[in-house]
């Protein structure tokens, strides 16, 4: 590759390219400061040409991470929890439980599991979070 003219210089030099300097950073070592700069924005429009990819992308939650929307049984609740099942239909009319309880239909209690699974990492953080959802419910 060639650098452009640059006020009125034409700098012919080989630039590595952004593998080979992600390899070993050494290859930029003796770059002369025009080349390193030219280098630099060639690296900033990759760089920015991918966060704009990954903001248009549709996100896939981490590996591992529970589905926003995948409803469990109180049982299950129980499980993860350490509890009875009695204690987490007690516990789904109030706060931190309540905000996590879904009726899909009259008499029916289901549990949003990604709601359950942050409470259960860890529950102070997951109250600070959601203190609204006390107030507002």
């Amino acid at each position: 590759m060639t650098f452009p003219a640059v006020q009125g210089l034409a700098v012919v030099e080989p630039l590595p390219t952004l593998d080979a300097v992600a390899a070993d950073p050494g290859a930029l070592d003796g770059l002369p400061g025009l080349a390193l700069h030219a280098l630099a924005l060639r690296a900033l429009a990759v760089h920015q040409a991918c966060a704009l990819a990954l903001l248009a992308a549709p996100s896939a939650p981490p590996a591992g991470a529970a589905d926003p929307a995948q409803l469990v049984r109180a049982a299950d609740v129980a499980r993860r929890l350490g509890l009875s099942r009695r204690e987490v239909y007690r516990q789904a009319r109030v706060f931190p439980f309540a905000s996590f309880v879904v009726h899909p239909t009259p008499g029916t209690v289901r549990f949003r599991l990604a709601l359950v699974e942050e409470y259960a990492h860890d529950p102070d953080a997951y109250r600070r979070r959601h203190a609204g959802a006390r107030k507002a419910g």
